[in-house]
């Protein structure tokens, strides 16, 4: 969906929001006082907060879509992760207030069209991985004693955890040095 400026203002500021209140707590009036409008009016832009919530799962995608795109066109399996790790960290690093919303699922356990879109985006990148794991397996790059799914999982798990760790402790570390080591770390266990 293209949004226009205000869409993309409103969705800001129901990120930012969301980030400080959590989803049940945020509510269209709150979302319209903050963007300076109206509830009528930021009803012209979006007709539901299931929309607004709708967008900012869009926004995400879009935002993590160049860490899929690299699994997909990586030549060497190794490198492809290497930079599917770090493109992570930066996304979330310019965008933090996105991870503590989009990590929490239970933000979405109410609204099951969100949180199948949620899952459809992990499923998808999870797919992309073990696809780049396999073709490394192959060319002997990646250990073959361990299976795709499960070095994908491990690799998707600990950095989920990394990054909900730094969002919680309120960015307390520097997430892109932690991600250097957490790379090096995962080279050891997959190789």
């Amino acid at each position: 969906m293209k949004m226009t400026e205000r869409q993309k203002q409103i969705v800001k500021v129901a990120i930012i929001l969301i980030a400080e209140h959590g989803i049940q707590n945020v509510t269209i009036k709150n979302i319209a006082k903050e963007v300076g409008v109206s509830e009528p009016a930021l009803y012209r832009h979006f007709k539901s907060k299931y929309e607004i919530l709708n967008a900012v799962i869009d926004v995400f995608i879009d935002k993590i879509q160049p860490a899929i795109d690299i699994l997909k066109n990586s030549e060497n399996s190794v490198t492809g992760i290497e930079d599917f790790i770090k493109i992570h960290f930066t996304i979330f690093n310019e965008n933090s207030d996105i991870a503590g919303i989009i990590f929490s699922e239970s933000n979405f356990k109410n609204e099951k069209k969100l949180l199948e879109k949620l899952f459809t985006l992990m499923n998808n990148t999870r797919l992309a991985l073990e696809n780049v794991i396999i073709n490394g397996q192959k060319a002997n790059q990646i250990r073959n004693d361990v299976s795709p799914s499960s070095i994908s999982r491990i690799i998707i798990g600990s950095l989920r955890l990394l990054v909900t760790q730094w969002s919680m402790s309120n960015q307390s570390f520097v997430l892109g040095d932690e991600g250097k080591k957490f790379y090096i770390d995962i080279l050891k266990i997959i190789k």
